[in-house]
C-alpha cells in the first residue's frame, strides 16, 4: 500500500541521523555463524587473460575455467569499537586455494550501517550528520505495512569521487532504523555494489543478517564478475553500557580473517546440512561439471601411463 509523503524529508534525515548515532555504538560484542557462497564468471578475455596470474591480486578467478563457485563456512567475532575476526572452518567448491579464499572479500561483512565510514575507511556512509554534506538526498518512496511506515531514500554523491556511494536506504518510523540499505560504488579497473538487509527479530533488528555483493573487474579487456552471497546467524549479543562519550581512535587491526590452511570440506551432506542460501541451477550445473572433470583425470592418467609403458616396451 503505497500513499503520499507522511513527512517531509528532512524530518526523515534527521530523525534516521539521530538515531544512527544512538544504532552505531550499540552493541558491544557479538558472535555469528557465517555462510557465504562465491560465484565467479569470466564475461570477456583477450590475449593477456593467460598472463593474468603475474598481476598481484588481479581478481577472484579460475584461470582453467570461466565459472568458478566456492562456499564457506566461518564465525565471525565483533567486539567493540571495531574489532573483526573472521575464522574460517570450512570450505568447498571448485577453488579452494589459499590465495582463492584470501581474495573473497569478508571484509565488507564488516559493514556498518550506521557508522560514518566502512572500517577500512574506503567510503563515506550516508547516514550520519557529519558526511551529510557529500551527498544530496531524494525521497523516493513512503510505504505503509503491517501498522508501520517505510521510507526510501536515494542519496547520490555531490561529486564523483571513489570514497562516495550511491544507492537507497530504507527507514522503519518509530524506531527510524534501517531495514535495508543498497549502495553502489567504484574502485581502480571495477565497480561493485552491495545491498544489507537487517534483522526482524530483537537485536538483530540493528545487525545484518543477509548480504548480496556484485563485483565486476575489468583489466585491459578481461572482464570478471562475481556475485557474493553470505547469511548471518547470531549467537551471543550483548549490548554496551550507557558511558561517555570518548574518542575512538582508528586501528589496524580491526579486521582479522584467520585462515593458517585451508579447512576444506567436500562432503556434499553436510553443507547440505549446513548451507544457509539454497544452490542456484547454474550453481548445481558447476559443481556438477567440476565433479565430472575430476573423475575423469584419474582415467585420463591411467590411459596416458599405460601408453608411456607400452612405448617403453617396444
Amino acid at each position: 500500500m503505497f500513499s503520499q509523503t507522511a513527512i517531509p524529508l528532512d524530518t526523515v534525515l534527521k530523525r534516521s541521523m539521530s538515531a544512527a548515532e544512538k544504532y552505531n555504538g550499540l552493541v558491544e560484542n557479538y558472535t555469528a555463524d557465517v555462510y557465504m557462497r562465491t560465484y565467479v564468471e569470466t564475461l570477456k578475455k583477450n590475449f593477456l587473460f593467460k598472463y593474468t596470474h603475474l598481476v598481484p591480486r588481479f581478481v577472484l578467478h579460475d584461470p582453467k575455467s570461466d565459472e568458478a563457485l566456492i562456499e564457506t563456512l566461518s564465525t565471525l567475532s565483533f567486539t567493540y569499537p571495531n574489532n573483526y575476526l573472521q575464522d574460517i572452518k570450512n570450505v568447498t567448491g571448485t577453488l579452494t586455494g589459499k590465495k582463492d579464499i584470501d581474495m573473497i572479500p569478508f571484509y565488507l561483512l564488516n559493514i556498518n550501517v550506521y557508522g560514518e565510514t566502512t572500517n577500512t575507511e574506503s567510503f563515506f556512509m550516508p547516514v550520519r550528520f557529519s558526511t551529510a554534506r557529500y551527498y544530496t538526498y531524494h525521497l523516493r518512496q513512503t510505504q505503509f505495512e503491517n501498522n508501520k511506515t517505510y521510507y526510501t531514500v536515494e542519496f547520490n554523491p555531490i561529486y564523483s569521487n571513489q570514497k562516495l556511494l550511491k544507492g537507497h536506504f530504507v527507514i522503519e518510523s518509530g524506531t527510524w532504523r534501517i531495514v535495508h540499505f543498497s549502495a553502489e560504488g567504484v574502485e581502480s579497473f571495477s565497480n561493485f555494489s552491495f545491498e544489507i538487509t537487517m534483522g526482524n527479530t530483537w537485536i538483530t533488528n540493528y545487525l545484518p543478517v543477509h548480504f548480496v555483493i556484485y563485483h565486476t573487474a575489468n583489466y585491459l579487456g578481461n572482464v570478471v564478475a562475481s556475485r557474493h552471497l553470505a547469511s548471518m546467524n547470531y549467537n551471543d549479543v550483548t549490548l554496551r553500557v550507557k558511558e561517555k562519550k570518548e574518542k575512538i581512535l582508528n586501528i589496524s587491526d580491526f579486521f582479522r580473517v584467520r585462515l593458517d590452511s585451508v579447512p576444506v570440506n567436500n562432503d556434499s551432506a553436510f553443507w547440505a546440512r549446513n548451507r544457509a542460501i539454497p544452490l542456484q541451477a547454474r550453481e548445481v550445473e558447476v559443481i556438477r561439471n567440476f565433479k565430472k572433470t575430476n573423475q575423469l583425470k584419474p582415467v585420463e592418467k591411467k590411459i596416458d601411463n599405460s601408453l608411456q609403458n607400452g612405448k617403453r616396451v617396444q
